[in-house]
Order: C-alpha cells, then sequence, then structure tokens
C-alpha cells in the first residue's frame, strides 16, 4: 500500500466525541477501543474459568428464539484470542485507517447507523433462514469491518494499493477469494453474512450515507418557512459541498462519483448558468 495517498484525508471535521490528553477519539476510534477492551475481558474471563459467561454474548438463532436479544449487539465484541491471534491486531489496525475515512465522508451519526445495520441485518437473516441452513453461530466482528473496508473502496475507487492496482479491484479480489473459502468450506451461513455485509455497506455509501428523518413537534413560524423556500430556490450551493467533489474527481476521476455527489454537482453547475445567463429585454 502507498502510504500517504490522496485518499487518506481524514480531517476531523465533526470534531471528537471526545478527547484523552493528547488523543482525538472519534466514533471508530471509540470502536476500536470497545473491541479491544472486550477481547482482553474474553480472554481474563476464560482464564478465570468464566468461558460461559462469554458464550452467552454470541448470536445464534436459537439463542434469539430463547430471547437473548442482546446478543444482536453484544456478538461483534466477542473475541477469542486463542484463535484470532495477531489478525486481531491487523484487524483493528484496518478498521482503524479505513473506518476513520469513511467517517468522514459520510458522517459519524451515518456510520454509527451502518456500523449497526452491518451487526443486526445479516444476524435477523440468518435467523430468519434458520429452518433451512441451520443454526449458525456469529461471534467477531471481522465480516463488519471487512464491509467497512469494502465501502471505503466504493468511496475511492481509484486509490491505489499494493501493485498499483485500484482499491474496486482489491474489493473485488478479496470479496472473491472470501466467497470460494466459504463455498468451499460448505459454510452457507458466513457466505449469507458475507454478501448481505457487502451489499448493505456498499449501497449506503453510494447513497450518500443514510440517517434518520429529523423529527421536530415546534411550530415554525411561517415567515421563516417561506425564507427557507425562496433560498432553495434562488441561493447557490454553498462552497464547501462543492470543493471536496472538485478535489475527489481531480485525484480520482469523474467515475468516482457517488450518484449523490454527482447530482450535488449538477444541480451547483445548473445554478450557477442561471445565475450568469443574462436577462434581456425584449424591445
Amino acid at each position: 500500500m502507498a502510504w500517504g495517498n490522496s485518499w487518506n484525508r481524514w480531517e476531523g471535521a465533526e470534531g471528537p466525541i471526545f478527547t484523552l490528553g493528547q488523543l482525538r477519539v472519534d466514533l471508530t476510534t471509540l470502536l476500536v477501543g470497545v473491541h479491544t477492551l472486550a477481547m482482553v475481558l474474553a480472554a481474563v474471563g476464560t482464564a478465570a474459568g468464566l468461558g460461559s459467561w462469554v458464550a452467552e454474548g454470541v448470536f445464534s438463532p436459537a439463542q434469539l428464539g430463547q430471547g437473548h436479544v442482546w446478543t444482536l449487539f453484544t456478538y461483534p465484541f466477542i473475541h477469542d484470542i486463542r484463535q484470532e491471534g495477531i489478525w486481531f491486531a491487523l484487524e483493528m489496525l484496518m478498521f482503524f485507517w479505513f473506518g476513520r475515512e469513511v467517517e468522514s465522508a459520510i458522517g459519524r451519526r451515518s456510520l454509527g447507523l451502518l456500523y449497526a445495520g452491518l451487526a443486526m441485518g445479516p444476524a435477523l437473516l440468518l435467523a430468519g433462514l434458520a429452518p433451512w441452513l441451520g443454526s449458525a453461530t456469529l461471534a467477531g466482528s471481522g465480516t463488519i469491518h471487512f464491509a467497512v473496508f469494502l465501502a471505503f473502496c466504493a468511496l475511492h475507487p481509484g486509490a491505489q494499493f499494493f501493485f498499483g492496482l485500484a482499491a474496486r479491484w482489491v474489493g473485488w479480489i478479496l470479496l472473491a477469494v472470501y466467497s470460494l473459502t466459504y463455498f468451499a468450506g460448505r459454510d452457507w451461513s458466513g457466505g449469507i453474512q458475507l454478501w448481505a455485509t457487502a451489499v448493505l455497506a456498499v449501497g449506503w455509501v453510494r447513497g450518500g450515507g443514510v440517517s434518520w428523518p429529523k423529527i421536530s413537534f415546534s411550530r415554525r413560524p411561517k415567515s421563516t418557512a417561506k425564507k427557507k423556500v425562496v433560498s432553495k430556490k434562488t441561493g447557490l450551493v454553498p462552497l464547501e459541498k462543492v470543493d471536496p467533489i472538485l478535489e475527489k474527481i481531480s485525484r480520482e476521476g469523474m467515475g468516482s462519483l457517488t450518484p449523490a455527489e454527482r447530482k450535488l454537482l449538477e444541480e451547483a453547475r445548473a445554478k450557477l448558468m442561471q445565475k450568469d445567463r443574462p436577462s434581456g429585454t425584449v424591445r
């Protein structure tokens, strides 16, 4: 990988959630810390003979049917260091790099919703398919963090990786390798989780990041509502929204833009042309 690429543009525009000395803790950093703490606690608990308590956080359709709803949220944080070993550190490092880029692009709230969806969505899907696939267990966050990496590849398809490969090809190659691994092992549940998270992550960022609508019960003054309508019709798109798109085009080309970015760029161009058009009078 070429370190210091132009896509590595984390600026922390939303600011940190909190700070620990000089460390600015954003959502990605916080998730890495929680995973690391959960791994340490699981290792200590297992060594102390409390492995059964750790197993209570693993997801399976059978446990969900028994009312263990919390496993939808806890299973990504169940790490067995005896099996994961050094791969746990590599996984956290990769998620730290690429997760911050995705957070910077779609926002903290959207990343949080995406992360929750990547955990719960495939688990519920497997629970619904349990009569045909059997009871599958889910533990760990490897598939979820790989989906976040695919989201990065969708945001920056032209980013250069090792051997000069573009991010889009690295994503496809790794997805194919993992798919063949599950297929060869007849692990249908693992393959379904892999593809469900991949489709959800890529679709999420391609849609510009999804967030819940804001609901307000307070009435707005009529004059304020009118002002907003007028500004929408006549105002130009703010430069701070257009500049990052233009920078992305100069780095990676038009093909790297998401549909939402293309729409925003087209709106800015149309409004600029409308403003510059001479308004002559007919004599």
